[in-house]
């Protein structure tokens, strides 16, 4: 595959005109606001099919949403962690509607698609870890019979809050029984459909084995992967046209591998056709090197992901693709933007697919604490479960002492020329404002700023996509303000460069307190 037929983004969606719009969902709702959205980006379209063994498509193997009940309960714990008045019945009958309309929103999406120019992929999730009620209609009759077939086994004493715990509502690849059941799926959507491939979301949730049992068993994950890979070349024939299997994986080759998913092996042996890189959820820390290098010899071809859950400010999503650009990715997987109007969809596109554009436009680096493994539930573990540990969050332990560093160094890359911004500023996050008899070095790459320039102020703000995005159309970035507070620094000319950069932090103080480091941001203005 050349790099010319690589759409430089990549647009997924989770189904959310089924959820949030009225019934009945009708063939044009779909090409007006979702395919129409799309249109014309350059970009593809991948489509979540469902989760936790239900489907949200016309299936005939698996199980449609509602389906295997008779009554909706509001009341009870569901996919999106809380109860969710209507929401249930919203998506049962406007997949009924499609379904008698025009077959279905399967066969609806993949016309329309081909009809817009968009490539089409239905993403199926390969787990789910959600700790749902099982009589809610969500939670599948697959898991509802067969409870044995789980990570954590029916009547096992796991202690809370251990990683155990968290994984244990996902299903046990080790059974047959489960791999059949996602390769069945996989098939059908191949076989029925007009698609130009299909993703195995290995990301959602990224948990497969059981802990002790993981690395050992990565065999038959890559059996799985084998046998898809089979299928879609032998369809591929039949239609003259390749389909193209795609994966989305851990943030790094040895998590992978370590969780049971020996990406490097399917890289290496052709298997997959696209590498999804990661979660997004630590996005500037994420090595998207070492999968480029293991692409290298092969066609295989490389995506980063940004969640927009973490990452909603466009400087951040143009800092990851300049990023990921001079890795040598083909391009941007965005997650969680779904609901974003068609003018935001465009015009990140064209910023994303021009390099050369965006080397003139605001960017924001950035380490962050990684907010989305916090909370507890199943889902939360999974993905710190599947994720190597970050720079932050870090203490900074007090030192009287000004002849000794006692304090962390971090590294940064950047993709720009930071001497070609008009502006360079360095904001650190902190959890107070530094105490007056407190004082904060920091040393960028050698060079150490004045503590003096530095301003002060409480809070932490950001651009966010707000909480009620998968049920809001349009959905827009807002400003919010959040706890904690910020220390920030105009830098100068010749002191930051492209490439890795190194800051070093530590609080001279000689009382007892420490003070924690969060987030740190670099951010380039070009006027």
């Amino acid at each position: 595959m050349s790099d010319t037929a690589a759409p430089p983004v990549i647009f997924t969606d989770d189904g959310w005109i089924l959820s949030a719009a009225d019934p009945p969902v009708t063939l044009l709702d779909l090409e007006t606001k979702v395919i129409g959205g799309y249109a014309g980006t350059g970009g593809a379209f991948w489509w979540s099919v469902g989760d936790h063994e239900v489907y949200q498509f016309e299936t005939e193997r698996g199980e449609i949403f509602g389906q295997s009940v008779s009554s909706f309960d509001d009341g009870l714990r569901s996919f999106v962690h809380s109860p969710t008045p209507g929401v249930m019945p919203r998506i049962a009958q406007n997949i009924r509607a499609l379904i008698a309309e025009s077959g279905g929103p399967m066969t609806a999406l993949s016309r329309l698609s081909r009809e817009a120019g968009l490539p089409f992929f239905p993403r199926v999730r390969m787990n789910s870890h959600y700790d749902m009620d099982p009589a809610h209609a969500g939670y599948g009759r697959f898991r509802r019979e067969r409870p044995d077939l789980m990570i954590g086994r029916p009547g096992e004493s796991i202690p809370q809050g251990t990683t155990e715990w968290g994984i244990r509502t996902g299903l046990d690849f080790a059974f047959p029984e489960v791999r059949a059941h996602r390769l069945d799926i996989i098939r059908e959507i191949a076989e029925r459909f007009d698609v130009d491939g299909v993703e195995l979301d290995f990301m959602r949730h990224p948990a497969f084995f059981r802990i002790d049992e993981a690395y050992a068993n990565r065999y038959l994950m890559t059996d799985l992967v084998r046998q898809a890979r089979r299928r879609l070349d032998e369809l591929g024939k039949e239609r003259g046209r390749k389909l193209q299997l795609a994966v989305r994986v851990p943030p790094t080759l040895y998590d992978s591998a370590r969780i049971g998913l020996d990406a490097g092996e399917w890289i290496a042996g052709r298997l997959v056709d696209i590498v999804v890189v990661g979660g997004g959820f630590i996005p500037f820390e994420t090595p998207i090197r070492e999968f480029v290098s293991a692409a290298s010899d092969t066609d295989c071809l490389v995506y980063g992901c940004v969640e927009g859950t973490v990452t909603a400010d466009e400087r951040g999503v143009r800092a990851l693709a300049s990023l990921w650009k001079d890795a040598g990715a083909a391009g941007v997987y965005l997650y969680n933007f779904y609901t974003m109007s068609p003018e935001w969809n465009r015009r990140t596109a064209r910023e994303l697919s021009n390099p050369h554009a965006r080397n003139r436009l605001d960017k924001r680096y950035e380490l962050t604490r990684p907010w989305s493994y916090e909370g507890g539930g199943g889902h939360t573990v999974a993905f710190g479960y599947a994720s190597p540990a970050t720079q932050l969050p870090v203490q900074l332990p007090p030192t009287n002492d000004a002849d000794e560093w006692l304090g962390p160094e971090l590294a940064l890359r950047l993709a720009d020329d930071p001497d070609d911004a008009e502006r360079r500023c360095l904001a650190l996050r902190l959890d107070r404002v530094p105490d007056p008899g407190e004082r904060l070095d920091v040393e960028l790459n050698g060079v150490c700023l004045p503590p003096e320039s530095a301003s002060a102020s409480p809070g932490w703000s950001r651009k966010v996509i707000p909480e009620t995005f998968w049920v809001q159309y349009p959905a827009d970035v807002v400003e919010r303000q959040e706890e904690g507070a910020t220390l920030r620094y105009e830098v100068g000319p010749g002191i930051l460069h492209k490439g890795e950069n190194a800051i070093a932090v530590r609080l001279l103080s000689d009382a007892k307190r420490s003070l924690a480091l969060d987030a740190m941001r670099i951010d380039l203005a070009y006027g």
